[in-house]
């Protein structure tokens, strides 16, 4: 390389020989080329090592992106294998509490083996895990229902349309029965609960329990023409139906009514006047007592609303409606 006002050298063999006189060719000027082709390769190799860097910048960003994309895999793939592992461990459980309750053991063998099995289960679990999947409030229940329905709940609760059969066990003493063991149960599975998540948690499965297991039966045996007459039977449908509200009332002491609550519970139809018309004195007794108890959504007040303003009201209605007196003629 050379610079651009440098002057070339002249071969020997190129070199005019009949001329007389002898030329000397200028030398070229050594330091300024040096100078320029130092300068040239500097700027070649500036830039090169310039691109070079830039390379290895972007390549280690990239590098720096993709270990932490690795990391968060393998963060994500424990995660999963520590949910396969989880869920494996509760299959395990559900399989063994399915073939406990149909082992035929006794009932106290069983409870205890049930309390044993969920408490297990729970510790799989963390505490927002288990608001998460909506243990409380779906799982549990749904895990519990078959202990109650093989011991607690007597054959014929859900096999007969009525529960008013005299050559049956007193239907009122076998309702006040089942809701005892339910709210003993519930009492049981959240013992190991903190004091005040231990009582939310213990009134919530009571709640899902008897909704799930005795109003829908009671209800239904009050429905039914074929079960129930309220024109024969009013005894029989009153105390089945006191015998519920009872029990709910002593297994769930937050639970309690007003004192005029109390006063309205002690008669079907409220307070009467021997002047007023009995069917429009029912109908306001049922609307009043329907509006008080929607403000308050209780397990008392869902029975109240269930059996006693949705069922045995409306029939006692229609039953007086539907009454003329038969006139005998002497």
């Amino acid at each position: 390389m050379r610079g651009p006002t440098s002057t070339p050298i002249i071969p020997l063999a190129k070199l005019p020989t009949n001329s007389t006189s002898t030329t000397t060719p200028t030398p070229p000027k050594v330091g300024e080329e040096l100078l320029y082709n130092i300068t040239f390769l500097c700027n070649s190799y500036e830039d090169q090592f310039k691109s070079t860097h830039s390379f290895v910048s972007s390549t280690s960003s990239k590098v720096t992106s993709l270990a932490n994309d690795v990391h968060q895999l393998q963060s994500s793939l424990q995660k999963q294998n520590e949910k396969i592992d989880t869920l494996t461990q509760v299959l395990s459980i559900l399989n063994t509490m399915e073939q406990d309750v149909t082992a035929g053991r006794s009932r106290k063998e069983a409870e205890e083996i049930l309390m044993t099995q969920l408490a297990s289960l729970e510790e799989l679990f963390s505490v927002q895990e288990l608001q998460d999947i909506q243990y409380d409030g779906m799982i549990l229940p749904s895990l519990v229902s078959p202990f109650i329905e093989c011991y607690y709940l007597p054959k014929y609760w859900n096999e007969k349309i009525s529960l008013f059969d005299e050559k049956e066990e007193s239907s009122s003493h076998v309702c006040r029965e089942i809701v005892t063991n339910i709210c003993h149960l519930a009492k049981c599975i959240c013992s190991h609960a903190k004091d005040k998540e231990q009582h939310e948690r213990t009134q919530q499965l009571i709640y899902t329990l008897v909704t799930q297991h005795v109003v829908p039966r009671v209800k239904h045996a009050f429905q039914s023409t074929l079960s129930w007459n309220p024109l024969v039977q009013v005894e029989d449908g009153l105390r089945l139906y006191e015998s519920l509200i009872d029990s709910v009332q002593e297994n769930e002491k937050d639970m309690q009514e007003d004192d005029d609550d109390v006063k309205e519970e002690e008669g079907l139809f409220g307070i009467q006047n021997d002047d007023e018309d009995v069917i429009m004195e029912l109908q306001a007794a049922a609307s009043a007592a329907r509006n008080h108890t929607s403000k308050a959504k209780t397990l008392v007040n869902l029975v109240k609303e269930e059996i006693m303003f949705d069922v045995i009201y409306p029939r006692l209605y229609r039953t007086l409606h539907e009454w003329k007196p038969i006139i005998f003629n002497q």
